[in-house]
């Protein structure tokens, strides 16, 4: 979290574990690993850490506990609903009543575009994926975004799961891998402790954790970086599924992003961006494979945030007051790749 006065100036940072409502706070297991209860962080433990990362920020700001802010922008995932916005900011003003004076929430995708740019393309790829598109006018389209059970393709879930199929199709005589497993079988066997072959279902089943299979992307990366062709290839499988959201999505961008000077806009969230060199040849042709007569971005640019998307939901929060707030954005991002086709 930040406060920030009128003129754009960060005056001071707190920092804290998530505020997902959706996100799993604590997990039963038995004796035998079996899991049967779950608790979820929940709407009233989000506005709590609201609460605690607020007081920590003022202190941080040399601000006094009673100063009331005068609007809180919230960029927070798993808000994508108005209904549980409402409720989140409705608890917030009947438990914490001098908080701030109004509120303004987003989901962190909209908070993340807006600390670096006014509109383009968020595309994310951590451990799962989405794309959303959001419009200079607030119109919007997605791609993807659907989790691991319906999708979540070229994110690190989907990158861990494509190796693991892989080599276990190859296993069972069911899909023979047109390059050699070796080292991808060695990383699997010693990643998830794999010496007879049913030894990876408890990963799925008894225990499952999405962020551990998740990653075993990075070490996975670590294989393609040696040149391992099998690794290489899952990459760039991957770089071509996250260019398709892009394509997907680029019929509805409105013309003035598409005539930007330096293309259209696409901000990259996720650690698999670290990856990019094993992600680029599939991207491109990925955001590339219609026809040239559909093809619709003819140039488009990169980058990553370099600050928090706190900034911008203090922006977004402003601007929904009728009211603006300086703040020089391009400071905030790092272009890595521009591209003409």
């Amino acid at each position: 979290m930040i406060i920030m006065d009128s003129t754009g100036q960060i005056m001071g940072r707190s920092y804290g574990t998530g505020t997902n409502p959706w996100t799993t706070s604590w997990m039963l297991i038995d004796k035998d690993e079996l899991v049967f209860a779950t608790m979820l962080i929940g709407r009233d433990e989000c506005v709590d850490k609201i609460k605690e990362l607020s007081d920590e920020c003022k202190r941080n700001a040399g601000l006094s506990q009673d100063q009331q802010l005068q609007i809180l922008g919230m960029s927070i995932s798993g808000t994508e609903s108005q209904s549980t916005q409402d409720e989140i900011i409705g608890k917030l003003h009947d438990r914490y009543p001098n908080l701030s004076k109004s509120y303004y929430m987003c989901n962190d995708t909209f908070g993340s575009l807006a600390t670096g740019f006014e509109a383009g393309i968020v595309l994310i790829s951590g451990t799962g994926s989405n794309c959303l598109l959001i419009n200079s006018d607030g119109t919007t389209r997605n791609c993807g975004g659907w989790g691991h059970q319906l999708g979540d393709h070229g994110g690190g879930y989907w990158i861990a799961h494509k190796a693991i199929t892989t080599i276990y199709y190859h296993w069972d005589n069911f899909e023979l891998s047109k390059h050699d497993i070796g080292k991808v079988e060695k990383l699997l066997r010693e990643y998830f402790h794999v010496e007879d072959k049913n030894d990876i279902l408890p990963h799925f089943y008894t225990k499952f954790e999405k962020g551990f299979v998740a990653k075993f992307c990075t070490a996975l990366a670590e294989v393609a970086n040696t040149g391992d062709p099998l690794a290489c290839e899952i990459f760039k499988e991957a770089g071509y599924t996250l260019g398709r959201h892009v394509a997907a999505v680029s019929p509805f961008i409105e013309k003035p992003l598409l005539e930007q000077e330096n293309g259209v806009a696409i901000l990259c969230v996720g650690s698999v961006w670290k990856g990019w060199n094993l992600l680029k040849a599939g991207f491109l042709q990925g955001i590339h494979s219609t026809t040239d007569s559909q093809r619709l971005i003819k140039k488009f640019q990169l980058a990553t945030l370099k600050e928090s998307c706190a900034v911008g939901a203090a922006i977004l929060a402003v601007k929904d007051k009728k009211d603006q707030l300086v703040v020089d954005c391009s400071k905030n991002v790092d272009i890595f790749f521009k591209h003409t086709f």
